[in-house]
């Protein structure tokens, strides 16, 4: 309210009323606050003026990235680009996009979006962080390193703001800015925080390589065909972020853990046209004409192999080209290809009888095939034992859509072997791929391992060329027969002609040290060999006559679909004749220990010698090493049934008392020798005891 009625003026002149109303509000005089807008004010709506609505969805996009609602603010941010033409707020877009992929989870798109943030302003440090950052959460250290660097480097070489206005003095300028508040040098001004990430970042990503090993990893190098399938593999959608592959030797390499991976984690992610399966094999045009020419093939992998040896032939024209380059042009490790140095280290081994017989059987079967079809007779025979190894030391067993197959799995047939399993494998269908989950928890640069099962050190040896030192399934080889000056071997031979063709000649019984699997049809052959007179016809008589037992035993079993199956009858297998007595087990036990000393004599090292080899580990090269350890496993399992036999000879001799006590203070020091001595020797002891 005024005191009397103002005065009729003029209007003053629009600048004069700009300067009133600025001065007014400087001067904070009563009255002019609500009535007259602030500096401030007119600054901000100058601001939006000049910025436009993109700006105001960029806030958006900033609060709904502080509310972590990540997909709101890639929308907000997309919608902010579409009309913004300045690179410099658009450098601001993409690097806030980035960010929100990133925590997302979608690096590729965050890839994206920070080298166009670079592209848009080349001098900004915060957007090489962006780039940085998107790099490393993809598994590439070096190159992430080096973008850290260089927004380092940039910061650097630029002034820094002060990290906050309480920091300026009174009466001071901001650095770099010239009285109208812009920079001087027309670019944006790192503050300390862009400085303090770059060098946390630079920090990180050292100290992991460093605990990686990276300069060992294989796929980095752009020259080496690991990194042309790895990007073939990736580009085609395939996923393993968490993995990476370090060279330990020329022909030695594995599979390492890029963090610290929880149990049950998907670390390995192969869609299904990467997989070279036995029908895309099948359906190719060598394989057509196999079929055609209705030659034999004896083995599954065989059609895999002359696939993957028409499709090296096709080189680059061929969609597997990638991963057929990485596989190995020869396998120095096999023992298929051991020379006579290496082949008498395994004197005495029956390895040498399975190496021998593996070759015979591949020349046989390469000879047959290429003799019918012209389209496989091109590939020399070296080609297809290539090939042969390939697909046996590599293949997978999967289900696709409820079918079994084979299939080569790139990447995924990386993985070395080890026991207990880390991992497990399988095809999904839901997903169309071949998936890796880790089923324990695996260390930041630990190598992660498959599982290729329980196998004795020959099918390692022979199959893959490797052994383990320490492997439980282990396996010996002792040849046994009937003795042809037994009065009743003409009575024996005719029931074991059921099951051995030639009862007289040595049956050879592969077994590992322990009573289970081989080991009962073994001491079945033993205890019908060493039966007496009155034992033989208890046992025929049990079974209603000899008559009886090679009618029952050669009759076809029905199995569930109700068709004949012609094999012997189960219940008359030799595994399934049961103890008889004490004295009779205490001859089969007699008999395997003799076939033990003579399997042990063929060797000309002993066991001591063995293991001071392993000891010394002065070998001349990995083939020695093998050869050591695959005879030392064969002595260790002959020599644990030297001391079984003799232990359950002097329990059978015990009173059920005395064995008993026996029981009692050697339980649970060899839990192998606990099964046979509770099962078998137990029910004998008891059976001889007088009460």
């Amino acid at each position: 309210p005024f005191p009397h009625p103002p005065v009729n003026l003029p209007p003053p002149p629009p600048r004069m009323r700009r300067r009133r109303a600025a001065k007014g509000a400087h001067k904070g005089k009563p009255g002019q606050g609500s009535a007259v807008a602030s500096v401030s004010d007119i600054r901000e709506r100058r601001k939006r003026h000049l910025i436009g609505k993109e700006e105001s969805v960029k806030e958006l996009g900033d609060r709904a990235f502080a509310e972590r609602n990540f997909e709101k603010a890639v929308e907000h941010y997309t919608l902010a680009m579409k009309n913004e033409k300045r690179k410099k707020s658009l450098a601001v877009l993409h690097s806030n996009r980035s960010a929100a992929h990133c925590a997302l989870e979608k690096f590729g798109k965050a890839l994206n979006d920070a080298k166009a943030a670079v592209t848009a302003d080349p001098t900004w440090p915060k957007a090489y962080f962006r780039l940085g950052y998107a790099v490393e959460k993809t598994s590439e250290f070096k190159e992430a390193l080096e973008h850290y660097e260089k927004g380092l480097g940039l910061c650097s070489s630029q002034p820094q703001q002060f990290a906050s206005p309480g920091s300026r003095k009174k009466g001071d300028k901001k650095r770099g800015d010239d009285p109208n508040g812009k920079d001087k040098r027309g670019s944006r001004i790192p503050t300390i925080s862009d400085k303090v990430l770059l060098q946390d970042a630079v920090a990180r990503v050292k100290a992991k390589c460093k605990l990686l090993k990276l300069e060992t990893r294989i796929e980095a190098d752009e020259k080496d065909p690991f990194y042309r399938m790895v990007r073939w593999l990736k580009e085609g959608g395939a996923k393993f972020p968490h993995l990476y592959m370090r060279r330990y030797r020329s022909n030695h390499r594995g599979v390492h853990a890029m963090g610290n991976l929880a149990p049950q984690t998907q670390i390995l992610y192969v869609p299904l046209k990467f997989i070279m399966t036995s029908e895309m094999a099948r359906a190719s045009a060598v394989c057509k004409a196999m079929t055609a020419s209705k030659v034999s093939v004896d083995s599954s992998h065989t059609w895999l192999a002359a696939y993957l040896l028409q499709e090296r032939d096709r080189k680059e024209k061929s969609f597997f080209h990638p991963y057929i380059s990485i596989l190995p042009k020869e396998f120095p490790t096999i023992p298929l290809f051991f020379g006579k140095e290496f082949l008498d280290m395994l004197e005495g081994s029956f390895s040498l009888d399975k190496i021998d017989r593996r070759n015979k059987h591949l020349h046989e079967e390469y000879d047959r095939i290429a003799a019918k079809v012209p389209e496989f007779a091109r590939f020399k025979y070296e080609d297809f034992v290539w090939a042969r190894l390939v697909v046996i030391t590599r293949i997978f067993g999967i289900n696709v859509k409820k079918q079994k197959t084979d299939g080569l799995v790139p990447y995924a047939d990386m993985l070395n072997h080890k026991l207990p399993r880390e991992t497990t494998w399988c095809y999904v269908d839901d997903r169309e791929g071949f998936v890796i989950n880790t089923v324990k928890p695996i260390g930041i640069g630990d190598e992660v391992f498959d599982s290729y099962g329980r196998k004795c050190n020959h099918r390692f040896f022979v199959n893959y060329g490797f052994t383990l030192e320490k492997n439980e399934d282990n396996e010996a080889v002792m040849r046994l027969k009937l003795d042809k000056k037994d009065p009743l071997a003409k009575r024996k031979a005719t029931i074991l002609s059921v099951f051995v063709h030639h009862p007289y000649e040595e049956m050879e019984f592969q077994v590992p040290p322990r009573y289970g699997e081989q080991t009962p049809e073994m001491l079945g052959f033993c205890r019908m060999c060493a039966m007496t007179e009155s034992e033989l016809n208890t046992f025929v008589k049990k079974r209603g006559g000899v008559r009886n037992i090679l009618a029952a035993a050669l009759a076809p079993s029905n199995d569930q679909n109700g068709k004949g199956n012609h094999e012997p009858a189960k219940k008359f297998s030799m595994e399934n004749i049961e103890p008889i007595s004490a004295a009779n087990e205490r001859k089969a036990l007699e008999m395997i220990r003799e076939a033990a000393k003579v399997a042990l004599k063929r060797f000309p090292t002993t066991v001591e010698h063995d293991e001071a080899l392993l000891k010394k580990d002065d070998f001349k090269s990995i083939n020695h090493r093998n050869c050591v350890v695959m005879r030392l496993g064969e002595k260790k399992v002959l020599n644990w049934w030297l001391s079984a036999c003799a232990r359950a000879d002097e329990m059978l001799r015990m009173s059920f008392l005395r064995f008993r006590s026996r029981i009692k203070s050697i339980m649970y020091e060899d839990l192998d020798f606990d099964t046979y001595a509770e099962g078998v020797l137990e029910p004998l002891v008891k059976a001889n005891t007088i009460f």
